[in-house]
């Protein structure tokens, strides 16, 4: 019986670990403040080891946040198969979702930000990042076709979008209190917005190009 190749297994797992010390480091000093030697040491491993595994540290950071991305890609379609072989009402769906959401750790939304940002710099970057978007919208759209939505695909924008400024302002302006009932509340509002057929949002559309009237002085 063959012995396991324990020095590959060691290779690979000082390579996994300068990856998430860099999506660490990212997420704490920006993608301009990575460098080898705080990676390194984060990782736990000799500084010889980023140039052994790694050309540069662009290539690094990089190879960090594709490697990131992926795994949140791969969290997405888990979490979109999840709800839908289960038959929840939609408010227990967005509750699922908001639960996820909550659990992950501030540092993993920095780094998806961060991700996002540098595919801003990088326009070679922007289709591995159009994955995971689309990815985040089709789980939304998922859950729009499901409540009975008239325009799920219409909808799955905003709602990404949505959650996304939420993380962003909870990142900026924490408020432990209120934030998951803040989303909650929002999210539901879309979805129900999203239930209207398309004559009662023309007439919604109608009253609110209306110019409001004066308010008569006491």
């Amino acid at each position: 019986m063959a012995r396991p190749d324990t020095h590959r297994e060691a290779t690979l797992a000082r390579r996994r670990a300068l990856v998430e010390a860099a999506v660490d480091v990212v997420a704490e000093k920006g993608v301009a403040g990575a460098t080898h030697r705080e990676i390194a040491r984060r990782a736990g491993v000799p500084l010889s080891t980023t140039s052994y595994f790694f050309a540069s540290i662009d290539e690094l950071v990089l190879t960090a946040l594709r490697e990131f991305q992926a795994e949140l890609l791969e969290q997405l379609q888990g979490l979109r198969a999840m709800l839908e072989s289960q038959r929840l009402s939609p408010a227990a769906a967005v509750d699922v979702l908001i639960e996820v959401l909550f659990a992950e750790p501030p540092a993993r939304i920095v780094a998806q930000f961060e991700g996002y940002l540098e595919a801003s710099r990088r326009p070679g970057d922007r289709d591995e990042v159009a994955v995971v978007i689309d990815a985040f919208e089709q789980l939304a759209e998922s859950m729009l076709t499901a409540a009975g939505a008239n325009h799920p695909a219409e909808g799955a924008r905003a709602f990404v979008a949505l959650i996304d400024g939420f993380a962003l302002h909870r990142l900026a302006r924490p408020r432990p209190g209120s934030d998951g009932a803040s989303l909650r509340r929002a999210l539901l509002d879309l979805l129900a917005a999203q239930l209207l057929d398309d004559e009662e949002r023309r007439l919604i559309d109608a009253r609110l190009a209306q110019t409001p009237r004066a308010t008569p002085a006491p």
